[in-house]
């Protein structure tokens, strides 16, 4: 009888450690669970940022490209109205060639146009493509905006 009781007694010793041990892993492993969600909520949190700040910084770059490409476009209008006071004044010789680069300066003020009208469109993906073409041009048309003829 004794060792019954004593074997009844470590049997509630030990189902009753059991059950403690139970409880503090699952109050362990929810603790654990928590702390990763607030981990993943804090790192969702950081991305959201992080695309912020990547947008702005388009958004910023756009701004600029466009500023530019707006102050090409009035050299260009300038350089024009020029050659059409030369076009007025020149003979019919030097007509033709001044005719030959209005025009070509004409063509390079419209592609500029639809590059400036592009560049509100949402090109998210090509934007590189696009301001990389774009730079191209401009330094194209800056140069022949140098060359006075």
């Amino acid at each position: 009888m004794k060792k019954r009781a004593i074997i009844f007694v470590l049997l509630i010793a030990l189902g009753t450690m059991w059950v403690f041990s139970s409880t503090t892993s699952c109050q362990n492993q929810n603790k654990s669970a928590e702390a990763a969600q607030e981990d993943l909520d804090r790192a969702g949190e950081n991305l959201k940022d992080a695309a912020e700040d990547v947008g702005q910084a388009m958004r910023t770059e756009r701004d600029e490209l466009a500023e530019n490409m707006r102050q090409q476009g009035r050299e260009l209008d300038q350089a024009i109205a020029e050659l059409d006071q030369k076009i007025e004044q020149a003979s019919e010789k030097e007509k033709v060639r001044w005719i030959e680069r209005r025009n070509a300066l004409e063509q390079d003020r419209q592609e500029l146009n639809k590059d400036l009208n592009r560049i509100g469109d949402n090109i998210g993906e090509g934007w590189a493509d696009f301001k990389n073409s774009v730079a191209y041009r401009m330094e194209r048309i800056a140069d022949n905006l140098k060359t006075k003829d």
